[in-house]
């Protein structure tokens, strides 16, 4: 926690040009931070990694790309992090990745709060990164917080309908992923995890199927009611 202090105010004592080598390192550090135990150090590190990313010079923005790609899924997660902080400094730190990204579909979204819109988006705008989405997400089936959970169980049913390899064996594997959350101590993220179940291993007629519009309807409405 006071290394990321200490970084932040180091940060705001130099110049761009200065900074910029500094923030591609730093970038990677941040991420395993977002999922910390700790509030504090979630919120911290999320703060911290949006300031680096407005600190990079042009030349180093194409190496600074792909951390800011990785850092996407976390951030969407924790936008539903139940310390408001946290989920303002996801938000926030969001829109500025899909700033830097030139994104304004991610970024419109983002504006808007559609958060259950901008999974969809992620899958779409970079087809070749859907396996790596993944396996991001089958890691926050087992966050500490109940909200996170239920987004990435969201996440995961979209992504494996986007995957290439529609095979039932890596289907088979999604599905061993989400079995525990059938017996998870939040009843609506049992719930959740048995109809995904349901939706990822039930044969694929085409593209855009109703089914897979229900995967990101269906969380909505069960809040609604």
């Amino acid at each position: 926690m006071k290394a990321l202090l200490v970084f932040r105010n180091l940060l705001g004592h130099m110049t761009r040009e200065e900074a910029s080598p500094i923030t591609l390192k730093l970038a990677e550090k941040l991420l395993p931070l977002f999922s910390n135990e700790s509030s504090q150090l979630r919120e911290s590190s999320i703060r911290l990694f949006r300031d680096v990313m407005q600190m990079v010079v042009w030349r180093h923005k194409r190496q600074m790309r792909k951390n800011v790609q990785r850092g996407l899924l976390p951030l969407l997660f924790h936008m539903s992090d139940q310390t408001q902080s946290v989920a303002k400094a996801s938000r926030e730190a969001l829109l500025s990745a899909a700033e830097f990204l030139e994104q304004k579909q991610l970024k419109y979204l983002t504006q808007t709060e559609q958060a259950w819109r901008i999974g969809e988006c992620l899958l779409v705008q970079d087809r070749n990164g859907v396996e790596e989405y993944l396996c991001q997400s089958l890691l926050y089936l087992k966050d500490a917080q109940a909200t996170v959970r239920e987004e990435a169980i969201r996440f995961t049913g979209l992504a494996a309908r986007h995957l290439r390899d529609q095979s039932a064996e890596r289907l088979r594997k999604v599905c061993d992923a989400l079995k525990p959350l059938q017996e998870d101590i939040e009843p609506s993220i049992c719930s959740l995890a048995a109809q995904t179940m349901l939706i990822v291993g039930s044969p694929r007629k085409r593209p855009a199927s109703g089914r897979t519009r229900a995967l990101c309807c269906w969380p909505c409405k069960a809040r609604e009611r």
